[in-house]
């Protein structure tokens, strides 16, 4: 008994209404097969019931059979020193553990008896910790949860023994509601910041992201105002948010590390340094360095400089050459490989880059492999500032770079090995894009030899890019996709190797030119690339289904936005203390 065995066959799936004579025909046909069917549905059922029963007692043998076999598992015979181990590489390796339930080492005490045994007893687990301090809230709520937290961190640094110590501490007000500076909440920080300050001669590296008033309450609580030993202190930073712009600075004294024999990193941002780059400071000790100020006098920087010579990164802002040296002495750094200098630059002669007020010319820096530049004041047609950087043999693999437009090109023809190029500029030529695109043309000489053939990714993220949509589209696809195939007749060369674009991304201060775009750049991400286009939100305008709901996440794209990727931008940026202005 089958469908296409039915007389009405044919009538199925239509709109087809019995006659008066079909019915009593389709009637009989029912009868046999509903018998049928009720005796199928019972049967399944008691299938159904016998397999239900097999179910369960499989399981109860599978359990037996589980529990048995664990008492067999070569991870209970480890030595506890393996376990520790183990645990010790389930810590975050890029940062410092939280005091969070939800990762190691408070997570591995969660597991079991026995584990939580041994992650107690080992030190290594309890040795580095991220602190947050809430400074923006109710008084009354803040006063408790600072004095709780600090129980915990109490509790927290015993269990590391006499392990040298990493910390990092994160005190930085709400931009809305401001910071609570109220006696009791300050002296429960203050209580925090002693728990942390008597295990001083353990430091090793140490972070604090502080507001000003935190700042204070260091140099109050300093071990010994400075006179300490600080025997393992390897890295220190002190940053101060950039928010309130109106409240007084914090200042960094220098007797804070100025017995700390092994300091190698140091990183002070936005806090105040007074005469510290022309005082008597152990500069030379330093393999990297990292100074954010309002404002770097130019001879101080290269007073600073011609201390640390061996030095692996560099990062200095924002450089003023207003106080230039008299005469320009080359400094060689042999090891540094990370350069981020943001600087306004001045020539009184704009044909030529040596120049007593361009700090780039007193910088020879033979093994660098990323460069970082934000450069403005210098007049159209200028020469490169940091020419001397990009002799022909540099090793540059990486290039972020925001400075006037009619020097990019010329910069890229002598960085052949960049991989990784991040273009700053609001503004960005036709010809840049067009100089970036190889094209697959044998005879299209202008063409042959396209910039950076090394490049694999590339971000062009100025904040009011508005080229043409196909342009960019044009550069994806032909770096993308690069193949080069002669005539047989032809006697030209082929072009030297393009590498494989596998990163880009594009922000774009505009709507999308094409409602097909995101079609293309699907196909593109489905081959394994990624690839951003990042418009304004006309998503989240009129052409959203959804708008005027209370919830806005019913319409989405595997896009971001401009506003979506300019806070991205942020974020990386806060992220990597290296790369940040």
């Amino acid at each position: 008994m089958t469908i296409t065995t039915s007389p009405f066959s044919h009538l199925f799936c239509s709109n087809y209404a019995a006659s008066h004579n079909d019915v009593p025909l389709i009637k009989d046909l029912l009868s046999t097969s509903l018998e049928t069917l009720c005796r199928l549905n019972s049967e399944i059922q008691q299938l159904q019931t016998t397999l239900q029963k097999l179910e369960q007692e499989r399981d109860s043998v599978q359990h037996y059979v589980d529990a048995h076999k664990a008492l067999l598992s070569p991870v209970r015979a480890l030595p506890v020193e393996i376990i520790s181990e183990i645990f010790a590489h389930c810590l975050p390796g890029d940062r410092n553990p939280i005091c969070s339930h939800a990762e190691a080492p408070l997570l591995l005490g969660r597991v079991c008896k026995d584990w939580r045994d041994v992650s107690l007893s080992s030190p290594c687990l309890w040795a580095s910790i991220h602190i947050v301090i809430p400074m923006s809230g109710n008084p009354s709520v803040l006063h408790p949860l600072i004095d709780a937290r600090t129980q915990g961190i109490e509790s927290w640094l015993t269990r590391s023994g006499s392990l040298p110590l990493s910390i990092s501490i994160f005190a930085v007000p709400s931009e809305i509601r401001g910071e609570v500076t109220g006696g009791l909440i300050l002296d429960s920080v203050g209580n925090l910041l002693d728990c942390i300050s008597q295990r001083s001669n353990r430091w090793q590296d140490i972070h604090f992201n502080l507001s000003r008033a935190c700042i204070s309450m260091v140099k109050e609580r300093w071990p010994w105002g400075g006179n300490r030993e600080l025997p393992h202190l390897r890295t220190f930073k002190l940053t101060r948010p950039t928010r309130p712009l109106r409240s007084p600075s914090a200042k960094f004294e220098r007797e804070w590390v100025s017995k700390a024999p092994n300091l190698r990193i140091l990183s002070l941002r936005l806090v105040e340094i007074g005469d510290l780059l022309v005082e008597r400071f152990p500069w030379s000790r330093l393999t990297h360095l990292e100074l954010q100020m309002p404002t770097i006098v130019l001879s101080a920087a290269v007073h600073v400089l011609s201390q640390c010579r061996d030095l692996q990164s560099l990062t200095m802002s924002s450089v003023d050459p207003a106080d230039a040296p008299t005469e320009v002495h080359t400094i060689t750094f042999p090891y540094l490989r990370s350069l981020s200098i943001r600087s306004r630059v001045c020539f009184a002669d704009k044909t030529t880059a040596v120049d007593v007020c361009n700090i780039f010319c007193y910088i020879d820096a033979p093994v660098l492999r990323s460069l970082k530049v934000h450069i403005w004041g210098s007049e159209p047609d200028s020469c490169i500032p940091f020419v001397g950087l990009l002799s022909p043999g540099n090793l540059i693999e990486e290039l972020d770079i925001c400075g006037p437009s009619d020097i990019l090109i010329d910069t890229l023809a002598l960085l052949p090995n960049v991989t990784v190029l991040r273009i700053r500029n609001s503004t960005l030529y036709d010809i840049l894009l067009h100089r970036l695109t190889p094209s697959h043309s044998i005879h299209d000489e202008e063409h042959l030899q396209p910039l950076c053939r090394s490049l694999k990714q590339l971000y062009l993220i100025g904040s009011s890019v508005k080229n043409n949509d196909q342009m960019f589209l044009d550069l994806v696809y032909s770096r993308r996709n690069f193949i080069l195939v002669p005539d047989a007749t032809d006697s030209m060369p082929l072009d030297p190797v393009t590498a494989r674009l596998d990163v880009f991304h594009v922000l774009l201060n505009r709507y999308k030119q094409s409602i097909d775009l995101q079609d293309q750049l699907q196909k593109l991400r489905d081959q394994g690339m990624d690839v951003i286009f990042a418009h304004r939100e006309e998503i989240n305008g009129n052409l959203n289904p959804g708008r005027g709901q209370d919830a806005d996440d019913c319409f989405s794209q595997p896009t971001i936005s401009h506003s979506g990727y300019c806070g991205r931008i942020g974020n990386e940026e806060r992220r990597h203390s290296w790369w940040s202005w």
